[in-house]
């Protein structure tokens, strides 16, 4: 009779171990399902107070109507070979770290500068040729202001005796036209063209150095 009492008390001890585990389990929470990416499509209707007009296709930049070309207004040189630039050049006193070199070396943005006036400036196209055009470009920013420079320009074949070519005038330099000037002329043999300066409005405002400047001066046949 102890030996079934025994037994039955283990039997109820191990039914109530059991029930315990399952209890246990059943309250578990379960795993959570792995996220899904669920695609979201939303559509704004069109206001009634705007048209919707679809874009052309655009394969190169255009100009938009009713803008001006700036190019248009540049004062063009000759499509033929700019015989100074890269050439050996002579100037008098210089500002500063402006150079004449920088005048001959194809950027505009850096430039020469003389110290005062009158300011000499001589340019050996290493051979004679049958000069007829010489440019003159500033930096073209707009920051560089319209300015009035004069000067004369004179030829030689051999670097001593100088004539005049075109005698002194005075140029106008505006950025709205590229901050350029050409002076055309009957062809004249010339080595060495010298541009030989008196004045600069814009130094006379003090709005710049003391003296004359180029940011390429260039010469064509």
């Amino acid at each position: 009779m102890q030996t079934n009492k025994i037994l039955m008390i283990v039997f109820g001890a191990v039914i109530a171990v059991s029930l315990v585990i399952s209890g246990i389990a059943f309250f578990q929470e379960p795993p959570l399902p792995e996220p899904v990416e669920v695609p979201v499509t939303v559509t704004v209707p069109p206001s009634p107070e705007l048209t919707v007009v679809k874009a052309p296709d655009q394969t190169e930049v255009t100009l938009p109507a009713g803008f001006t070309d700036p190019e248009e207004n540049t004062v063009k040189m000759p499509e033929t070979e700019n015989l100074a630039e890269g050439k050996t050049v002579q100037s008098g006193a210089i500002t500063d770290i402006y150079v004449a070199q920088n005048a001959v070396d194809g950027d505009p943005l850096t430039y020469w500068e003389s110290a005062g006036f009158p300011a000499e400036y001589t340019i050996d196209l290493a051979g004679v040729y049958a000069v007829k055009t010489v440019g003159l470009r500033l930096n073209p920013a707009a920051i560089w202001a319209a300015r009035n420079q004069a000067f004369a320009i004179l030829g030689s074949t051999d670097g001593v005796t100088f004539e005049t070519i075109v005698p002194e005038a005075s140029y106008a330099f505006d950025p709205e036209t590229g901050n350029a000037v050409r002076v055309d002329f009957d062809a004249a043999e010339a080595q060495f063209i010298r541009l030989v300066f008196s004045s600069n409005t814009a130094a006379e405002s003090g709005t710049t150095g003391a003296g004359s400047q180029a940011g390429e001066i260039m010469v064509f046949e």
